[in-house]
């Protein structure tokens, strides 16, 4: 019975040997190769990922981008003074990139410049749900809990889960891993999608927290100004069928209280770019040919003349958010 006993938790503990070994060598979200990326067809966690890599290399950016996925085309190289990384995450919230930006300065990690990114996603998603999403879960809360890192990660089938149903025909790309540890971005310029845009549907969370993200905006503001952070607020430019759904969630609500918070560059509504699916990759994220267009109007001041008359571009405070508000109240879609 001993030896029985003996051979049994031998063999329960290759198993879980081989288990972590598998969990570890495969690691669908990157998580455990933070340094050292791969294109295995699978969303990394960026959030984790680039938290890590800022943190382990402090002194390489100066300023950085906060954002969701839509932010993620963003080609920060282009933004004139600074050393600029992307940290668009998926589905990233305002109390995410709190979160992130409170972890940088406590590192001794202060930006120049903090660029954040908006919109009714930001107020549609909520944050604590992403805890238990491999792609999603923050970097706060899987570096203070690594109990739950280990239950999240090291979990084999959900390994060959992610694998097998993700990464079939998937072709690495060219260049991935240095173009995302040096800029952070998603796509390139001249990207062909194959999104259906005749059959599109809008692209919004399923929760609603306006007040409570109203709050964390204002904690990231008072943090910027408590360090003397340059914070540059932006709202994304959302495709026309997105944008018209948010504005049944409050959207407009949301652009007036922002605006009692903090300044900031709109880019909503319904104009020639938005209603324009040739720039976009699907309903919910903008082409890098628009985040340019972002940077030039944040940036450089430029002003699209016929997009600055619908709001596109246009520098909004609390002084100035009622001429905004009336030429998007009297916009049709």
């Amino acid at each position: 019975m001993k030896k029985f006993a003996i051979k049994l938790i031998t063999y329960l503990a290759a198993i879980a040997v081989f288990d972590v070994l598998l969990c570890a060598i495969i690691d669908p979200f990157n998580v455990m190769h933070t340094e050292h990326i791969r294109d295995n067809g699978v969303q990394p966690n960026n959030n984790y990922i680039k938290m890590s890599y800022i943190l382990h290399h402090p002194d390489r950016f100066d300023s950085f981008v906060f954002g969701s996925s839509r932010v993620g085309n963003i080609h920060v190289e282009n933004i004139p003074d600074v050393r600029c990384y992307n940290m668009t995450c998926s589905q990233g919230t305002p109390k995410e990139h709190l979160d992130n930006i409170r972890t940088l300065i406590s590192a001794g990690i202060v930006p120049k410049k903090l660029f954040i990114g908006l919109d009714s996603l930001s107020y549609t998603m909520d944050p604590a749900r992403h805890y238990t999403q491999p792609i999603r879960s923050p970097y706060e809360y899987l570096a203070e809990n690594r109990l739950e890192f280990v239950k999240l990660y090291f979990d084999p089938a959900m390994v060959i889960d992610a694998v097998v149903e993700v990464t079939k025909g998937h072709t690495p790309t060219e260049g991935y891993a240095e173009r995302y540890y040096r800029y952070g971005w998603d796509t390139d310029y001249g990207y062909e999608t194959s999104y259906d845009f005749d059959h599109a549907s809008p692209s919004m969370g399923g929760n609603y927290r306006l007040e409570e993200t109203l709050a964390e905006i204002r904690d990231l503001v008072r943090l910027c100004q408590e360090h003397g952070v340059e914070l540059i607020v932006f709202t994304n430019p959302m495709y026309s069928i997105t944008y018209r759904a948010s504005l049944e969630k409050n959207y407009l609500e949301f652009l007036e209280e922002l605006a009692r918070i903090t300044p900031y560059y709109n880019f909503s509504g319904y104009n020639a770019v938005t209603t324009d699916c040739a720039n976009y990759i699907d309903s919910s994220h903008y082409t890098a040919e628009v985040g340019d267009m972002l940077i030039d109007c944040m940036c450089r001041q430029a002003r699209y003349e016929e997009l600055y008359q619908d709001g596109f571009g246009v520098y909004v405070t609390e002084d100035t958010v009622d001429g905004l508000m009336a030429i998007l109240r009297s916009q049709s879609p």
